[in-house]
C-alpha cells in the first residue's frame, strides 16, 4: 500500500515546469474574488464580498479551466492522479489567495464530501489538487492537513462552526511545497488554508478531480458554478 492510501496525500516538489508558473504568475493581474472569506469566517459571493465583509482573508477567483497554462499543467497532473480513481475527470479549477497577514484556520473536507449525500462515503470520489506558484512552507500559508483523517466523517456544518479546529491544530502538519510543486490528496482529508504572517500573498492553483458518475449530481448543489457565472 503506498503513502497515498495510508496517509490520503502526497507531495511531488517541482513538478511543474517554471516556465509554465511563471506564465501563470504573469497573469494574476486578471483575477477577481468569485468567493471569499472575510477574517471572522463570514463568507460572501461576487458583488457582495465588498458590501458584506468586513475584510478579505481568503480569496477564490473565477475560473481558469479555459487559461492555456492551466490546460498545460493539468496534462502533467493527469497521469499522476487518474490512475487512482475509478473514472475520474477534471471538474473544476480556480487559483486561491491567502491574503498578507491572514490568520484564518478554517478545517474542512473538500467536494464532493462536503455534501451530505457523500460525507459518509468511504469511497475515493474526488482528489484536490494544488500547485505552489512560489515557494511556500509554514511561515508563507502552506496547506495544513491532518494524515490519514479520510478514515473519518467530518460533517460541513461542525467543519463550519468551528467544531474540529482543535482537533485538527493538534495533528496538523504543513509540507514544504517549493515552487511549481504538487500537492494531491484525497478529498475526504481534513484539511485547511493556514494563517499567512509572510510580507506577499499566498496564490495556489487548484485542480479538483471528481468520479465521472456523480459530476452531474454534484454541479446541481455546488455554489461554484453559481458564483462562476453559470
Amino acid at each position: 500500500m503506498d503513502s497515498f492510501e495510508t496517509s490520503g496525500y502526497v507531495v511531488i516538489e517541482r513538478h511543474i515546469p517554471e516556465t509554465l508558473i511563471d506564465s501563470i504568475n504573469n497573469r494574476l493581474n486578471e483575477l477577481k474574488p468569485v468567493r471569499a472569506l472575510s477574517s471572522d469566517k463570514k463568507y460572501a459571493e461576487k458583488d457582495k464580498i465588498q458590501t458584506e465583509l468586513k475584510d478579505i482573508a481568503i480569496w477564490w477567483s473565477q475560473m481558469v479551466m479555459d487559461w492555456d497554462e492551466v490546460k498545460a499543467i493539468e496534462k502533467l497532473i493527469s497521469p499522476i492522479v487518474l490512475p487512482r480513481m475509478t473514472n475520474g475527470k477534471w471538474y473544476a479549477s480556480d487559483i486561491v489567495t491567502i491574503e498578507t497577514q491572514s490568520n484564518f484556520v478554517n478545517p474542512h473536507v473538500d467536494t464532493p464530501h462536503r455534501f451530505p449525500k457523500w460525507t459518509e462515503d468511504k469511497r475515493l470520489l474526488g482528489i484536490q489538487c494544488i500547485v505552489s506558484l512560489h515557494d511556500i512552507d509554514k511561515n508563507s500559508a502552506s496547506t495544513g492537513l491532518v494524515p490519514e483523517s479520510q478514515h473519518r466523517d467530518f460533517y460541513n456544518e461542525l467543519c463550519n462552526s468551528g467544531y474540529y479546529d482543535r482537533w485538527f491544530q493538534k495533528r496538523a502538519i504543513q509540507p514544504d511545497m517549493p515552487k511549481g510543486s504538487l500537492l494531491y490528496y484525497n478529498c475526504r482529508v481534513l484539511h485547511s488554508s493556514m494563517p499567512n504572517p509572510s510580507n506577499r500573498p499566498r496564490h495556489a492553483l487548484l485542480f479538483n478531480y471528481l468520479e465521472s458518475d456523480i459530476i452531474s449530481e454534484v454541479e446541481n448543489v455546488d455554489n461554484i458554478w453559481n458564483s462562476n457565472g453559470k
